[in-house]
């Protein structure tokens, strides 16, 4: 089962495709079927539970057509109730230029998944004058971790581009990126958690491997180092029997909060 994987309530839920996920075809075509009593499109994008239940294949929540440039490749859920909202990128190859899909305009926008209903919604995220949000070539919103921040779902991708999303109106703005290479002799590879006052980013030189702890608030501040450690470097090079290793996440103490201060 691929795709995206997270959590509602007490459910582990997968959001993936019947391309992908071929053993689900049957049960999310006829579930479809019902639902719209029309034709069927050729491939179907699926919410699924994996937790708690009987037999092999696991229960179809959802189902909606399956649309081409829209990804999101995500591992946490905005939920509430029944209803996911989820960040996701979606390409408007309307306006790729004659050169490919380099230049093609991707915008930030809400998947809306009510489970209740088994059906999905798509919305663009706006700014304040209520002009959608584009993405340039550089920022994303995969593999994000986020949190809710009063009425806003607040989230960092990892890649290091911080947003906050109004789940109800669909307003948000970009908040910052990590300013910090990710190639090249001084790149580095960052990690991200978050608090509701603002990112901790774990940044590993690959120069050295060096390892950072930064902080920065959602709004209003600059990265500050927390601390700086050489202390790991020998066991995240790569050595004679073992090849490279690298962070893949870290943990802050619950109500620690030594960044913000």
């Amino acid at each position: 089962m691929r795709g995206d994987v997270g959590q509602c309530g007490s459910r582990i839920l997968a959001i993936t495709d019947t391309v992908r996920s071929e053993s689900i075809r049957s049960a999310a075509f006829e579930a479809y079927a019902a639902q719209s009593g029309g034709s069927v499109p050729e491939a179907l994008t699926v919410v699924v539970q994996l937790t708690d239940h009987d037999g092999d294949t696991p229960p179809v929540l959802a189902v909606a057509p399956m649309i081409d440039g829209l990804s999101s490749r995500q591992r946490m859920f905005d939920c509430e109730g029944d209803v996911i909202t989820m960040p996701s990128v979606r390409e408007d190859e309307a306006s790729a230029s004659f050169s490919g899909t380099e230049s093609e305009r991707r915008g930030l926008v809400l998947q809306r998944w009510d489970l209740s209903a088994g059906q999905r919604t798509i919305a663009p995220v706006v700014d304040e004058a209520g002009n959608p949000i584009d993405l340039d070539e550089g920022q994303g919103v995969s593999d994000y971790v986020a949190i809710r921040v009063g009425n806003e779902y607040r989230f960092v991708s990892w890649g290091g581009d911080a947003f906050a999303v109004d789940p109800a109106s669909g307003q948000g703005h970009h908040l910052f990126s990590l300013d910090a290479p990710t190639y090249g002799p001084d790149g580095y590879l960052a990690t991200f958690q978050v608090s509701e006052s603002g990112v901790y980013a774990l940044k590993d030189r690959r120069a050295d491997r060096v390892v950072t702890l930064s902080y920065r608030p959602w709004e209003g501040g600059q990265w500050r180092d927390i601390f700086t450690t050489g202390d790991l470097a020998w066991y995240l090079r790569e050595g004679v029997v073992t090849g490279a290793l690298d962070i893949q996440s870290f943990a802050l103490r619950p109500g620690w909060d030594g960044g913000a201060q």
